[in-house]
């Protein structure tokens, strides 16, 4: 296994670690885990595009068949992306209403839960065939 998908498969996993703690957090605690997990998700992104993407565009634009549905990943991402920021900046003054913060949670929780599987399962598994 390449570096690069070590490394994000080891974010992943402390992403969905905090998300955790965030999850069985009080009002006051969660504060500051929104804020360590916005910005690991963050870079996590950064990554993936810088490094990851790079690679599939890099080799589409040389010729190099890579499959269409990887190429959606990114777009994809892009909206998941929108929604995951919007829900860590609406609390990011911390969480008022703890009813709508869960069902808020909740649904980023499980975008991100199914987006990451599909990139380990699917993604990750593409990139090394051809650059790994």
């Amino acid at each position: 296994m390449s570096k690069l998908i070590d490394d994000l498969l080891k974010e992943h996993k402390k992403l969905f670690s905090l998300l955790d703690e965030l999850h069985n957090i009080d009002k006051e605690g969660a504060k500051e885990k929104l804020f360590e997990s916005k910005n690991l998700f963050l870079m996590h992104l950064d990554k993936e595009d810088r490094f990851l993407y790079s690679k599939f565009d890099e080799a589409k634009s040389k010729g190099v068949n890579v499959e269409e549905n990887v190429l959606k990943f990114k777009e994809e991402m892009e909206e998941i992306s929108k929604d995951v920021v919007n829900f860590f900046d609406t609390y990011k003054k911390g969480i008022t209403d703890k009813i709508q913060f869960a069902r808020d949670f909740g649904k980023i929780y499980g975008m991100l839960k199914i987006r990451m599987i599909k990139e380990e399962t699917q993604l990750y598994p593409v990139y090394e065939k051809h650059f790994g």
